[in-house]
């Protein structure tokens, strides 16, 4: 009886991710009670741009830090500094070959407050370690702040 009620629950789970393909949709399914509207279409655009920007680059190449449409995203160079290294050992830990991540996604989204949008964002790539043939991944929460002006931006951790 057990193991039936966990393997519905696993299918439910496993539907409910998958019932959304839209990035607004789950935006706006995760919306706290009474917060202004937010341009939701606006930030998922910008974050889909930037994320696919991430796909198929080596982050230990100075070529891929220097990237000036990298830099766009972030308020200052020392925030852009921090996001960077945080992701590049993020991925060395976690064994991509050539820290190269091929595929990355936004699996969820969740509003903090009327300006600040967390992101769960998949990175996939191939396993660099020896006879490692499946794929590694690492899952990241990345926030997202918009400023008065109505721009958003990414705000690193401190670690």
């Amino acid at each position: 009886m057990i193991r039936l009620v966990l393997v519905c629950c696993i299918v439910a789970f496993g539907l409910g991710a998958c019932a959304t393909p839209d990035p607004a949709a789950r935006l706006r399914d995760s919306e706290p009670a009474g917060l202004p509207p937010i341009d939701r279409e606006r930030l998922l655009l910008l974050a889909d741009d930037f994320y696919s920007r991430l796909e198929s680059r080596r982050f230990n190449s100075i070529a891929t830090f220097q990237d000036p449409g990298l830099h766009e995203f972030f308020r200052s160079r020392d925030t852009y500094q921090d996001y960077y290294a945080e992701l590049a050992h993020g991925l060395e830990d976690e064994n991509f070959e050539a820290s190269r991540p091929t595929r990355v996604s936004i699996e969820a989204d969740y509003r903090e407050s009327a300006m600040r949008v967390w992101l769960v964002v998949r990175f996939v790539g191939e396993n660099g370690l020896p006879l490692r043939w499946w794929e590694t991944e690492l899952v990241r929460f990345d926030l997202w702040e918009m400023d008065a002006s109505g721009r958003w931006w990414i705000v690193p951790r401190k670690v």
